[in-house]
């Protein structure tokens, strides 16, 4: 499994964090907080995708899941308010890529996206 780390400068970060959420369109998304206080919870397994983005006037980011569907109707959104770093990573086997977003309280929030697999034709 080859990975391929990227830190984005905060100059990127919108642009980035858009391009991401056009890719993986129709992906599933995990999001774990990792901090040292309460190690990892998991806030979504494997939900809907709905979009990643940076907002600079606000200075947060923001993963949204959900909003698909009769199981899943509603958008809920998880907000990282004034990030200080964003990493993508992203594995080449399964086409899948993670964000890293470490807040300014120092909590790390890690967003998953899962490509659903193809259906059989």
């Amino acid at each position: 499994m080859t990975q391929n780390n990227e830190e984005l400068p905060r100059s990127r970060w919108h642009d980035s964090l858009e391009s991401l959420t056009k890719q993986h369109e129709g992906s599933d998304v995990t999001i774990e907080l990792l901090s040292l206080d309460s190690g990892g919870q998991y806030e979504a397994e494997k939900v809907p995708f709905a979009y990643i983005e940076y907002d600079g006037r606000d200075d947060s980011a923001s993963v949204a899941v959900g909003g698909s569907g009769r199981r899943f109707p509603v958008v809920l959104r998880h907000v990282i308010e004034h990030p200080q770093r964003i990493l993508i990573s992203a594995t080449a086997s399964s086409g899948g890529s993670a964000v890293d977003v470490i807040g300014a309280d120092g909590v790390q929030t890690l967003i998953t996206l899962h490509p659903r697999p193809a259906l059989p034709k």
